[in-house]
């Protein structure tokens, strides 16, 4: 992973950041995928039945069925991203705690 575009911050700062934007309600909260562009928020992960672990991790499609691959394909829909595969991109490093999605704005 090129690290240089990471954005470094804590648990802290990024519940504060999520808050600031969207609220207290995490159920509100938004990510967008770094290999679609797809914007998700927790409640749409959960209703899709992905694990709480993989909210702003990994692409929503892997969960909600995906419209196209991470890699490669165009289109409209979430992707298949895997946060934690070969190829990592997401864009926020989270200290102690590894590489999410940056917050949808």
């Amino acid at each position: 992973m090129d690290k240089s575009n990471v954005r470094v911050t804590t648990l802290e700062q990024y519940t504060a950041e999520a808050e600031a934007i969207f609220g207290s309600d995490k159920m509100n909260w938004k990510f967008v995928c770094p290999a679609c562009g797809y914007v998700a928020s927790v409640k749409e992960y959960q209703e899709a039945g992905a694990p709480e672990g993989a909210v702003g991790f990994l692409c929503v499609g892997r969960w909600k069925g995906a419209k196209r691959r991470a890699f490669g394909d165009t289109g409209d829909g979430p992707c298949d991203y895997a946060g934690g595969g070969l190829i990592g991109i997401n864009p926020v490093h989270i200290e102690g705690h590894g590489y999410y999605f940056e917050f949808a704005k």
